[in-house]
């Protein structure tokens, strides 16, 4: 890859590197309104782009148009909305593996833009992860169910998957856009949520580890995490990343296992291979996977070839021992 390129694609594995804790200190935050939880976390995204266009007197970016305030709120604030507030619809392995569609859809609709191209390697690492979610949730989603019980939950984790899926390839196509834009997204969703907490909810005074976890969410994978990815998308390899965030996953299912939050599985062990195999596969370059496969193809036509031969011979045998 182009030094710009890998430079992009390492700054976004950062912001994979701290999605990957979000579950674990998500895991710690509970009892809190949905709307009131969201509005902590969004505003204090919001602080760390306030203060820093504050210092470097850069205020007149919020001239934007109106479509780029309506696509970055429904991608960001919209999205963590609908994937917090369908996992109360659904079990939340159900609402795990349908939002986890997103990275596909990134690939999907990455290659819809201009100067991107299709490429069957990035296809396939991102099927290969997502086929590591699918063991992994596979004994949960068996436990309950997919039921039409569930549909509210199924299609609001689908319209989050949709809607940031459709976002980091808006963010690709608006290279331009400043990175800052990111926070005052934030701010926006800040000030929606708050309003929707007052109309429709009653206050929770947080615990101190709640109000803590809250703003450390909001700082860093709300905050950090949001524009280092923006960054990564814009100018980075953008099919191996989302082929990479399927790791984070896992390793933060990792993470809930080695904290006591969740059990030990073989299917863990599956889904990191698998998903590692993807990865690997999204990041050789056209040529290497082109000449991978082409092996590939010979190995299994030499087996093919070699399993028929045995089988020809095996029947050769038989026809020629005499009759007793």
């Amino acid at each position: 890859m182009h030094d710009t390129v890998k430079r992009a694609t390492y700054v976004g594995f950062v912001a994979i590197g701290i999605w990957t804790i979000q579950p674990l200190l998500i895991s710690e935050i509970n009892g809190l309104p949905i709307f009131e939880l969201l509005a902590i976390i969004f505003f204090s995204s919001f602080l760390l782009t306030f203060f820093r266009l504050a210092k470097q007197k850069r205020w007149h970016i919020i001239k934007q148009p109106l479509y780029v305030w309506l696509a970055g709120f429904l991608g960001i604030c919209a999205s963590d909305f609908a994937y917090i507030h369908g996992a109360q619809y659904a079990p939340i392995a159900h609402v795990d593996l349908i939002d986890y569609l997103w990275p596909c859809l990134v690939i999907a609709f990455a290659c819809m833009l201009p100067k991107e191209r299709f490429s069957l390697q990035h296809l396939l690492g991102a099927i290969l992860g997502l086929l590591g979610i699918v063991i992994l949730v596979a004994k949960q989603v068996d436990i309950n169910g997919f039921s039409f019980n569930y549909c509210i939950g199924y299609g609001l984790a689908l319209l989050g998957a949709l809607l940031w899926g459709g976002y980091s390839a808006f963010s690709r196509h608006h290279k331009a856009l400043p990175t800052e834009m990111i926070g005052l997204y934030c701010g926006l969703g800040a000030v929606v949520c708050f309003v929707l907490h007052l109309k429709f909810e009653t206050f929770v005074m947080p615990s101190w580890s709640q109000g803590s976890m809250a703003v450390i969410t909001g700082l860093t994978g709300a905050g950090l995490a949001y524009q280092l990815w923006d960054f990564g998308v814009k100018f980075g390899n953008i099919y191996l990343l989302s082929a990479a965030t399927y790791i984070a996953r896992i390793a933060a299912m990792g993470l809930l296992v080695i904290f006591g939050k969740e059990p030990f599985t073989i299917s863990l062990v599956i889904a990191c291979l698998l998903s590692s195999c993807g990865v690997f596969i999204s990041g050789l370059d056209t040529n290497t996977f082109n000449k991978v496969r082409q092996r590939g193809a010979r190995f299994f036509q030499q087996m093919q070839f070699t399993r028929r031969q045995s089988l020809f011979n095996e029947l050769h045998n038989v026809q020629i021992q005499p009759e007793k």
